[in-house]
């Protein structure tokens, strides 16, 4: 296994833990998406955003990895799409993919 070097540690903290505090509000919304639209939003649409908040996690767990940051980029995809469900999510997932431009700028900075 390959490790990060310990100058970049910290970065790979701050990674994971934004990856982490993506997965938490995807799962904090999952009670406020079941009420939406009068309950008529489906099982299925909740598991969906519960299902990417621990991929998120799993991610996350992963960042170390010389492909976890590839991973990471690729893991917003999923988590934009949760719009699908509920649009309010597309503005969330919009503003974590943000954040997660600007970290992957900060790997960048010499």
């Amino acid at each position: 296994m390959t490790e990060t070097p310990p100058a970049s540690r910290g970065l790979v903290a701050v990674g994971a833990a934004g990856l982490a505090m993506e997965a938490l509000v995807m799962w904090l919304s999952a009670p406020g998406i079941a009420t939406l639209d009068r309950g008529h939003v489906s099982a299925a649409g909740i598991g969906y955003v519960v299902g990417v908040g621990v991929l998120l996690v799993v991610v996350a767990a992963l960042l170390r990895r010389p492909w976890g940051r590839a991973a990471g980029t690729a893991v917003q995809v999923p988590a934009i799409a949760t719009g699908v469900v509920a649009w309010p999510m597309y503005v969330v997932a919009a503003v974590f993919a943000a954040i997660w431009v600007y970290y992957l700028r900060l790997w960048r900075v010499p």
